[in-house]
C-alpha cells in the first residue's frame, strides 16, 4: 500500500533467492530450494570451521545438527520461516572459518573474500551483523601486533560497509524519523526479563545458553591454557556476560537483538569450543561427562523439538474459502474479525500480494507504519467489531480501503450499513465498502 518494501527490512536473502524464482518461476518452490542452498552452505562452512584442527566428518555432521537441528533452531528456522536470519547465520559461518583461520596466521590474498562476505552480512540482517561485531574484534585483537595487517584489516572493514551502506544508511538515518523501531524496545526486553509471560521460554534461554557458553570456556581454557586465546575471545566473553546481566538491553543499537538470535550466537561459540577441546588434558571426570552430556542434550532438544514445537496445519474449509474469496478481490483490502488464531490475516496479505498482485492498508510491516496510520487501522477494526456502520465507513475511505473479507455474523454489515456488493461463501463473505 506504498511503502517501501525493503526499506527497514534487509534485502540479502531476497537478492540470494531472487535467481531461483527466475528459474523456477514459484516463490515457494525458490524459497524451499534456497533454504536447502543455505544448509548446504552452511555445511561447508562448518565443516571448514571443524577442518582447522582436524578433518572429521563426525564432528563436522555433530556440529551441523546442534546449530540446526536443535529446538531452538527447527522452530525459528524452519516452523516460522525465518530464512533471512537463517540466510545471514549462514553468511556469520563462513566469516567465522576467516577470522578463526586468520587468527594465527598472516593476511593473505585468500582474506579478500572477507569483503563481500562482510558487506553481504551488512544488509542481510542486522540482528546477525551486531553481535558479529564482537567477534571481528577478536580479529583486530589477534592482529594487534602488526600495524600492516591492521591496515589491511581496517580497509577490508571500511570497504565493506561503504559498498554495503546503499541499504544500511537510509535505515539508520531513517530510524528515528519514518521508523517506529524504537517502540518495540520495552517488548525486547520484556523478552529478556519475562519470566512469568508468554516470553518465558525466551527469558530461560536466553539466560541458560550465555551460562553454558561461559562454562564451556572455561573447559576449552582448562584444556588449552593459552592466554593468548583468553585475550582473542574476550569480545565474546564481553557480550555472553553483558546478556546473561541484561545490560545488552540498554545499549543503543545493540538492543535492537532480541533473544532468539542470541541463542544461535551461543550455540555456535558453545560448539566451537567444545570441538576444540583437548580431551585427553582435562581432569577424568571431565573426560567421562562431556561425551555423556552430548548424548543427553541430544535426546532432551529432539524430545522438545517433538513436543512444544507446533506442527503445521492442513487447510480447513475457512482457509479454502478465504482463498477462493480472494480471488474475487479488486481493490484494497482487508480481513476482519478471522474467528480462527490459525487462519491469520497476514499470511493472507502475503498470498495476496505475491498470487493476485492485492495491496492492503495493514501487512507485514507495523514499524514502518506512521502513527495516524496506526491509530486509523486500530479505530478501523473496534467500529467494525462494534458495528458503528457510519464511523467505519468514514475511517475506511480514510485508508482508501475498498474491500473487507469478513466472517459468521459480520457479513450482515452489508445489508446493515447498505453497502453495495457482497460475495458470500460457505460461512465467509467480501463485502464491497467504498
Amino acid at each position: 500500500n506504498g511503502f517501501d518494501l525493503l526499506k527497514f527490512y534487509p534485502p540479502g536473502w531476497f537478492f540470494f533467492s531472487y535467481p531461483l524464482l527466475l528459474i523456477f518461476k514459484r516463490p515457494e518452490v525458490a524459497t524451499y530450494v534456497s533454504i536447502i542452498l543455505i544448509l548446504i552452505l552452511s555445511f561447508v562452512a562448518i565443516y571448514k570451521i571443524v577442518s582447522l584442527k582436524e578433518k572429521s566428518w563426525p564432528k563436522t555432521i555433530a556440529f551441523f545438527l546442534f546449530l540446526f537441528a536443535t529446538a531452538t533452531s527447527v522452530s525459528a528456522f524452519f516452523r516460522l520461516g525465518r530464512v533471512t536470519e537463517m540466510f545471514a547465520w549462514m553468511i556469520f559461518l563462513f566469516l567465522t572459518y576467516m577470522i578463526l583461520k586468520y587468527k594465527n596466521k598472516e593476511l593473505d590474498i585468500n582474506f579478500i573474500y572477507f569483503i563481500p562476505l562482510y558487506t553481504s552480512l551488512l544488509f542481510s540482517q542486522p540482528i546477525v551483523a551486531i553481535p558479529f561485531h564482537f567477534f571481528l574484534l577478536s580479529l583486530f585483537i589477534a592482529k594487534r601486533k602488526s600495524k600492516k595487517e591492521l591496515i589491511i584489516l581496517s580497509a577490508a572493514v571500511i570497504f565493506g560497509i561503504l559498498l554495503s551502506a546503499f541499504w544500511w544508511y537510509p535505515f539508520v538515518t531513517d530510524l528515528g524519523s519514518e521508523s517506529r523501531t524504537y517502540e518495540y524496545l520495552p517488548e525486547i526486553i520484556e523478552r529478556f526479563s519475562g519470566f512469568n509471560t508468554q516470553w518465558a521460554s525466551s527469558a530461560i534461554l536466553i539466560t541458560i545458553l550465555p551460562f553454558i557458553t561461559l562454562i564451556m570456556f572455561g573447559v576449552y581454557y582448562l584444556s588449552n591454557k593459552n592466554k593468548e586465546d583468553l585475550l582473542f575471545y574476550s569480545p565474546i566473553l564481553l557480550l555472553t556476560i553483558l546478556v546473561l546481566t541484561r545490560i545488552v538491553t540498554f545499549i543503543p543499537y545493540v538492543n535492537f537483538v532480541y533473544p532468539e538470535p542470541y541463542f544461535t550466537f551461543f550455540i555456535i561459540f558453545i560448539l566451537i569450543f567444545l570441538f576444540n577441546l583437548n580431551l585427553e588434558k582435562l581432569p577424568g571426570i571431565l573426560q567421562k561427562t562431556i561425551p555423556v552430556l552430548i548424548i543427553l542434550v541430544s535426546i532432551a532438544s529432539t524430545i522438545l523439538s517433538l513436543t512444544v514445537t507446533s506442527y503445521y496445519l492442513d487447510h480447513t474449509e475457512l482457509e479454502k474459502t478465504t482463498l477462493e474469496l480472494l480471488k474475487e478481490v479488486k481493490g484494497s483490502y482487508m480481513i476482519l474479525e478471522s474467528p480462527s488464531s490459525t487462519s491469520y490475516p497476514k499470511a493472507y496479505y502475503s498470498y495476496g500480494a505475491i498470487y493476485y498482485g492485492l495491496t492492503t492498508p495493514s501487512g507485514w510491516s507495523p514499524s514502518e507504519l506512521t502513527n495516524d496510520d496506526e491509530k486509523l487501522l486500530k479505530e478501523l477494526g473496534e467500529r467494525f467489531q462494534i458495528k458503528n456502520c457510519f464511523a467505519f465507513v468514514n475511517t475506511a475511505r480514510k485508508l482508501k480501503l475498498k474491500e473487507v473479507i469478513t466472517y459468521g455474523g459480520y457479513c450482515e454489515m452489508n445489508e446493515r450499513c447498505g453497502l453495495k456488493g457482497k460475495i458470500t461463501k460457505n460461512n465467509a463473505c467480501l463485502i464491497k465498502v467504498t
